[in-house]
């Protein structure tokens, strides 16, 4: 179960990296190149880029039409978010029946 779990968030992962990409591939097009490279670089330094994306591609996802790429970016935070805590979650038990040496 834990091992399917973790596949789904992997899972989840890859797929906002990709949405991640599109929208940075949409910054570019839309003479955003300021804000697209501020992300990329924000990313590696403290991993506020993708947030800043994320925020700037649902406000501007009816003008760039990337609706649908929001939706599953969304929908791909949200459940691997549950799906973290449902492995959080079913490894405590486990990790509590532990023998103390």
């Amino acid at each position: 179960m834990a091992v399917l779990l973790q596949l789904i968030s992997v899972v989840c992962g890859v797929g906002s990296l990709v949405c991640f990409i599109m929208v940075l591939i949409k910054m570019f097009q839309n003479n955003q190149t300021g804000l697209g490279i501020a992300c990329i670089v924000l990313v590696f330094v403290c991993g506020i880029g993708a947030l800043i994306a994320f925020i700037y591609g649902w406000m501007k996802s009816a003008e760039w039409d990337i609706k649908n790429v929001m939706l599953a970016w969304t929908g791909c935070i949200v459940v691997g978010i549950l799906v973290n805590i449902l492995v959080i979650a079913t490894a405590a038990p486990a990790i509590g029946s532990m023998p103390i040496e």
